[in-house]
This record gives C-alpha cells, structure tokens and sequence, in this order.
C-alpha cells in the first residue's frame, strides 16, 4: 500500500503528497480466497467461479458478472456478453474482463482473466473460470498500469452511467446509448460486433492500426447535458466571422481555439467543464489495438 508521510515545517504542518501514478489509492490482495481490488470509490473481486463483482462505494450500486456470462445490476439481470468487455468506471478505474471458451459447451463463455487499471496501477487477475479449479492469481503491476491498460484490448467498452443506473455507451453512429441486451447483440465482438465497426472505420485501422473509440468519463446530470447539446446545436448553426491571426480570438465570442475553448460557454474540453450548468463532463479519445 502507498505510505504517506506528513513533515513539520515552520509555520505548520505539511498536508502529505499523493501519489500521481496511483491517484485513486488502489491495492490488490488475495481475500477470503477472493482476488481483490480496491481504491477510493470501488470494491472489485473476482473468485475461482467466473463471477466478478464490482461495487460503487459511493451510490452502493453493484455490478456481477456471473455464469456465461450474465451481468447483474443491483441483483437484477442486465444483459449477457460473450467477448472482451470493458467496464469503465467514474473515476477512471477500466474493469476488462476476458473470456474464454466453456469446457462443457464451447458455444458458451466464461469469465477468465480481469485486468483492472487506473492511473498507473494495474493488475491483473487469472483463473477466474472454472474450466481449471485452484488457479485463481494476482498480478500486480504497481507503476506499469498505463503500459498495462496499452496492452490489453478493451474489446466493448461500456461506461458507467453518472446519470442513472446501469451502463452507456457511444456506437457506430455516435449516439449515446443505454446498454441493454440489444446493444450488446449489435457490439460484443463474438456476436458481429467487431465486422460492424471495421467496416465502418476500415481506412482508419489501415492508418493507424488502432480502434478510434469514443469514451466519456466524468459526472454530468442528464438535463443539463441535454440543454448543453441543444445550446452547441445552436451554435453551430451561427456564421464564424473568422478568427483573429493576431490573438487567435473568434470576434464576437472571445474563443480562443488554440486553447481549446468553446464559444458561448467559456469551456475547456480539455477539463470537461461546462459552466453555467455545473456540468464536469470529459471526452476522451483513445486508441485500442485491434487484432484483425
């Protein structure tokens, strides 16, 4: 576990240093015969019988992914998937869950290895399926999360909804979606999930040899979200009158596009911050290997 340490200097106490490569205070252990993971906001474990169980400490809301297999929300069937699916958190921790065939019927998926990133630390959780008993490990990887996160594919990745319960998601078409059983059908990479989206962004693999994926992390309130969409659309609408070579200024709005600010509403993309509503909302652009 991270120590902190707090010294005395003139005038008072020194508040102790975080940690940058770990800012969520995670920590991997072995449990009860349970693998755990656990930071500030989230309780993570996986057992030697393909269940995965992640639990939100702030809002108590949990997620199970059990059987072959099923995810529960609150103890409530959600939806099945099949392949590679990512979990991503509020707080930036990513939850990917790899299956593997069923020894039994090798039309069915088990959940076999988690890799749980946030910041740079990672881990790393083996044996979770039953096809083999007694093999269930944890692999730290203190300091190499980003390398780690690289270095696993997200295959579907689904994002915790900070409006409601459950998980969202964007698709091909770039709208967000609630993720139900039916947009698991359109997206998991075992059910033509992946043909969908290559086909759609072939020349872009070419290029880059990478998935352009779309994620959103951060807390927003569905309403002011709404209205912000709505007042954009608007915007674009408006005639650009050009932009100042000498101050890089948009007249009439005071933008500045060198440093990433929105007309109208003094925000920063880069921050997520949308004042006036009291919106934090992130958009991040991420590439993900792809294997073809």
């Amino acid at each position: 576990m991270t120590t902190l340490q707090a010294s005395i200097a003139v005038g008072g106490c020194v508040p102790p240093a975080l940690d940058p490569s770990n800012p969520t205070n995670a920590s991997a252990r072995m449990e009860a015969g349970l693998a755990v993971f656990e930071n500030d906001n989230y309780r993570i474990t996986a057992g030697d019988d393909n269940t995965v169980t992640i639990t939100n400490k702030h809002t108590g809301e949990t997620y199970q992914a059990w059987g072959d297999p099923h995810l529960n929300i609150d103890g409530r069937h959600a939806f099945d998937f099949w392949g590679t699916t990512t979990f991503a958190l509020e707080d930036g921790t990513k939850v990917t869950i790899e299956t593997t065939p069923w020894d039994h019927n090798p039309n069915a998926t088990l959940s076999s290895k988690v890799t749980i990133t946030n910041g740079d630390y990672g881990v790393q959780i083996t044996g979770v399926d039953t096809n083999t008993r007694g093999d269930l490990k944890i692999n730290e990887a203190r300091g190499w999360g980003e390398v780690l996160d690289w270095a696993v594919d997200d295959g579907n990745r689904l994002h915790e909804n900070p409006a409601g319960k459950g998980f969202v998601a964007v698709d091909a078409e770039g709208r967000i979606r609630k993720v139900d059983q039916q947009y698991i059908l359109e997206t998991d990479l075992l059910k033509g999930g992946r043909h969908q989206l290559q086909e759609r962004y072939r020349d872009a693999f070419r290029v880059l040899g990478g998935l352009l994926s779309i994620a959103f992390v951060g807390a927003f309130v569905g309403a002011a979200v709404a209205a912000a969409f709505s007042r954009l659309a608007e915007e674009s609408q408006r005639p650009r009158q050009g932009t100042r070579p000498d101050t890089g200024l948009w007249p009439g709005y005071g933008a500045r596009p060198d440093v990433g600010v929105w007309p109208g509403f003094g925000t920063r993309p880069d921050m997520g911050v949308w004042p006036g509503f009291g919106v934090h909302v992130g958009f991040e652009l991420t590439l993900t290997r792809w294997q073809a």
